[in-house]
């Protein structure tokens, strides 16, 4: 009848990290959070590859209740945003609080007890009375992605989320297949390492430059002031602010004519930028995207265009046949021995509906939230809340990137999050619930306000394989408002919009759940 926690957080990455602390800002110390590996961190926890870092400015990568003004470098690596992370963690008492290794299989709303049951890979079951998925933006990575012969490899292979640091790459033949944001990192080291680097690419990608450098002394002193390191990060968002307003509320006739002229001017753009780092014009023309510059996200790509420079490093785009037992054959019959193969295969995201697996997360009356997802499609109320789910929340949804770091959306996320919870103790009730009409409601106006960013990532972007467009052709990753109206509605929202309720009363005589009673 009792739970034995009011909360579970499942993820122990940012966003477990900011869910624990926000729940202790409205007095929640009962408390668990759980997460599959053996660390704190997330992505910064698992991976590892050389050179792993962050690709925006660490000045806006950190959460606004723990600036960090002394970072070593602009663009800080693994290491120490891992570093961050933990004594951040540290700060706010959370490792006590934390439990890893705990893999959750299914989880099972039980409407009598008013409580959520969480199979884990184990065997045991944990009980929440609410329960916050924090399990981040990039779900699980594509470790055997599907291509023909992947299992018949005997080389040694390995994911960007799991890195073999015992093996020895010098000399050695090595493929990387995919050429996004991991292979930009990874590639510049193993190409100074390897006898033979050949990088598989499917879809061009665009590879921005990287203006890193050191932080000196006196730049930290400066970001230390009051208010420094806030108002550095408050440039960024103004900048990213600005470019979302221009999106959302150009008039339609307008942003259709002016996303032609800004792919044009950025493909040309681009198309310069490729004849200073890249010396072969074939290699330049593959480079080249043939869809809208903006519909990837463009990733600060450093060393990474120099890397294809080198005489041991072939950037091949024939496509793969299939992989063999000692190398990859490409679409054009030739197969290459390597050595070592690095499958940079990208991840499922939470836009995906195949990121929802049907049977993993079970509802009020049998509701599969994973069924609803891969049938109907994406939604969630303030990307945080679905109908049928009650005391669930999601903390990266349905239409819940703002363009920013992470660390922003998972923290309005929580803001909205934590007064839904702290509102259904405040009402003495134990179940709150999203009402359905709220939910189409907000979903409608993603719809609507989102029409001129669904027009350029749904049409101008066909042929880029963008992860902004999931399977079903639609595109829930961006969240079309503004960063003020995004942060202001985090919290005023008509509280009505949920209900609230006692668990669920049974009637003595029939032993069934007097529903409007229960529902009231």
């Amino acid at each position: 009848m009792t739970p034995q926690y009011e909360v579970i957080v499942i993820g122990a990455g940012i966003g477990g990290i900011c869910a624990g602390v926000k729940l202790q800002e409205i007095g929640i110390d009962d408390f668990l959070i759980i997460d599959r590996v053996g660390g704190l961190g997330g992505t910064w926890y698992s991976h590892s590859y050389p050179d792993a870092g962050c690709d925006i400015p660490s000045t806006t990568y950190q959460f606004s209740f723990a600036r960090k003004p002394d970072w070593d470098r602009l663009f800080a690596k693994r290491d120490q945003i891992l570093e961050y992370l933990e004594q951040v963690a540290a700060e706010y008492d959370l490792p006590r609080r934390m439990r890893f290794h705990t893999s959750v299989i299914r989880e099972e709303w039980d409407d009598a007890n008013g409580m959520w049951q969480l199979h884990t890979e184990s065997g045991e079951v944990l009980t929440a009375r609410f329960v916050i998925s924090a399990v981040g933006a990039y779900i699980n990575p594509k470790t055997t992605p599907d291509i023909p012969g992947l299992a018949s490899y005997t080389g040694v292979s390995m994911h960007p989320a799991s890195w073999d640091h015992e093996y020895d790459f010098t000399g050695k033949r090595v493929g990387i297949i995919g050429v996004g944001a991991s292979t930009m990192q990874i590639a510049p080291k193993l190409a100074a390492q390897v006898e033979r680097l050949d990088i598989y690419q499917r879809t061009p990608q665009v590879y921005l430059p990287k203006p890193d450098f050191v932080l000196r002394p006196w730049m930290q002193r400066l970001l230390a002031l009051p208010g420094g390191s806030a108002v550095a990060n408050g440039i960024a968002q103004t900048v990213i602010d600005s470019a979302l307003r221009i999106a959302i509320y150009t008039p339609a006739p307008l942003w259709k004519g002016g996303a032609r002229l800004v792919d044009a001017v950025g493909r040309n753009a681009y198309s310069g930028w490729l004849r200073i780092k890249v010396r072969d014009k074939g290699t330049r023309e593959v480079l080249r995207p043939g869809f809208g510059i903006v519909c990837i996200r463009g990733g600060a790509g450093g060393d990474y265009l120099p890397t294809l420079n080198r005489e041991n490093v072939d950037l091949i785009t024939a496509g793969i046949s299939e992989i063999t037992p000692t190398g990859i054959r490409g679409a054009d019959g030739v197969e290459r021995e390597i050595d070592a193969l690095v499958l940079a295969t990208g991840y499922e995201v939470f836009s995906d509906p195949e990121s929802y697996k049907p049977g993993t997360v079970i509802g009020r009356d049998g509701f599969d939230l994973g069924v609803f997802y891969n049938t109907e499609g994406l939604e969630a109320y303030y990307s945080t809340s679905v109908a049928k789910v009650p005391n669930r929340f999601i903390m990266i949804g349905p239409y819940s990137w703002t363009g920013t770091a992470f660390h922003y959306f998972v923290e309005n996320a929580m803001r909205h999050i934590a007064t839904v919870i702290d509102e259904t103790r405040r009402r003495g009730a134990t179940v709150v619930e999203v009402r359905p009409e709220a939910q189409r409601r907000f979903h409608a106006d993603m719809l609507r306000s989102g029409r001129n960013l669904s027009y350029y990532l749904e049409t101008r972007c066909e042929g880029s394989n963008s992860y902004f467009v999931n399977s079903q052709g639609k595109s829930p990753y961006i969240r079309p408002w503004s960063l003020l109206k995004t942060y202001r509605k985090a919290t005023r929202f008509d509280r009505d919009d949920y209900s609230y309720r006692p668990a669920a009363v049974f009637d003595e005589a029939t032993d069934v759940p007097d529903v409007e009673l229960a529902r009231g």
